[in-house]
């Protein structure tokens, strides 16, 4: 175990009345008085070797002669960087030597950055955490032929600090930036999409905003894809088992078997709560957490050219806000779905859907007009599952195809849910052709390829 150094004392007035207290040290040249406790400031060091041993001719005449750069010795400047870890080493300033190792210097474009290694630290492992071993040869910038004004955002995130998203431009050249430098949890943010990130309405009036974000379903990391209350095992498999309030018995702190029985146990519960968790009856929002420091946010996915067959049981009384409805997904997406469901054990899905539900508050844009609600949308259903629906158990169904349509992902009883919150689509090829656009008269003026 290495031993500490101990904390820098102040340095002390070089001012004093006694000119006799003064060492003279002449550096090419230049003279530098210093006093005894400057010296020793950092002692051990080249100086006190020299003027404190009393075999030595400096001892007595206090002048030392050294030829090495003055500008050096004089002036802490980042030109001198390099020279200054060199002289450092040869005067023997272990002090100077550890705090010139916690700083690295970036020259991006031709601009000076100043980075602390605890900075750096900060989204490790990441691309300069590989130049530190070469801590006293980075005392020179490293040059890095890239944007200066993203890598003062690419700063800000190390430093802790949100970054403001400009535009989509923005985000698209900082995720790049991140790519570039290895900054893992700063890639995980911008993949979010974070101009879709928002705080979703609460559906109770005791439950607080919670936090939303809208993914493609190409884009989601499944890894990242959890329940809410969900337990992992980083956080909980390794705590000490006296927070365990059903443990009987005890151990000693050396009782290696104890522990590896205990840490098994924990992850036996955990497994069961998460499996009661995904069996509930009860729906349960499936959640999207890329890093640690971001709350877990509702996961809703966009998806685009499926079909939707609207189930009316064909009852007066009986409404179309069940969970008998079913997507078609596109192959793609349903490889996504399915990627999803093993993550967090759940019954893989179909090509079609069997837990589809419309939201209480769907905004629904259907053969070119606007229904907000369940109130508005069920009676335009209901009225074309009775004229064009085919009457299949469990009822009428009515085929519609959406162009574009906004879900949030849920789970109960061991399956996903999927709860269509905004859609655009039709019900017919006639519909269909009325909502179509002609080409604009600038698109009619390009020449043919």
């Amino acid at each position: 175990m290495s031993s500490m150094i101990p904390a820098p004392k102040p340095l002390p007035p070089l001012a004093t009345s006694d000119p006799r207290s003064f060492y003279t040290i002449v550096v090419s040249g230049e003279n530098f008085p210093v006093t005894l406790s400057a010296i020793q400031y950092d002692a051990p060091n080249f100086f006190t070797e020299i003027f404190l041993n009393q075999l030595r001719e400096e001892c007595t005449s206090r002048v030392m002669y050294i030829d090495r750069n003055p500008d050096v010795f004089r002036d802490i400047d980042e030109v001198h960087l390099e020279n200054l870890m060199m002289d450092a080493h040869f005067f023997k300033l272990k002090r100077l030597i550890s705090s010139l190792r916690q700083t690295m210097f970036v020259n991006v474009s031709g601009t000076i950055f100043k980075v602390s290694r605890e900075t750096i630290l900060n989204d490790a492992p990441n691309f300069f955490v590989l130049l530190e071993p070469f801590a006293d040869r980075n005392l020179t910038p490293t040059f890095f032929c890239r944007s200066p004004e993203l890598f003062k955002d690419i700063l800000s995130h190390l430093q802790g600090y949100e970054i403001h998203i400009r535009d989509k431009t923005h985000r698209s050249n900082l995720l790049k930036e991140a790519r570039y430098f290895k900054l893992n949890n700063l890639i995980s943010k911008l993949s979010l999409g974070t101009e879709y990130v928002y705080s979703g309405f609460p559906t109770k009036s005791e439950e607080r905003v919670k936090p939303e974000v809208t993914m493609l379903l190409k884009n989601i990391k499944f890894k990242y894809v959890i329940v809410k209350g969900t337990r992992e095992f980083a956080k909980e498999s390794y705590k000490g088992s006296s927070e365990d309030p059903n443990r009987s018995g005890s151990g000693t702190p050396g009782d290696v078997s104890m522990k590896d029985d205990s840490v098994t146990t924990n992850k036996e519960k955990i497994l069961e709560h998460n499996r009661a968790l995904v069996q509930s009856a009860e729906l349960q929002d499936v959640l999207y957490k890329p890093t640690a420091d971001i709350e877990p946010l509702a996961l809703l996915v966009e998806l685009s050219t499926i079909e939707l067959f609207a189930i009316w049981p064909g009852s007066v009384n009986s409404s179309m806000l069940g969970d008998q409805h079913l997507l078609v997904y596109r192959d793609q997406d349903l490889t996504c779905l399915k990627k999803i469901c093993k993550q967090l054990a759940l019954q893989q899905p179909t090509m079609a859907a069997n837990i589809v539900q419309l939201s209480p508050n769907i905004f629904f844009h259907l053969d070119g007009q606007a229904y907000k609600g369940h109130e508005e949308l069920e009676p335009i259903i209901r009225k074309l599952a009775l004229t064009s629906a085919k009457v299949t158990p469990p009822g009428r169904a009515l085929r519609l195809v959406l162009g574009r349509t906004l879900v949030k992902v849920g789970c109960k009883s061991g399956q996903l849910v999927m709860t269509i919150v905004k859609a655009e689509g039709w019900s017919s090829d006639k519909e269909y052709n009325a909502c179509r656009q002609y080409l604009s008269d600038d698109m009619r003026d390009v020449p043919a390829v």
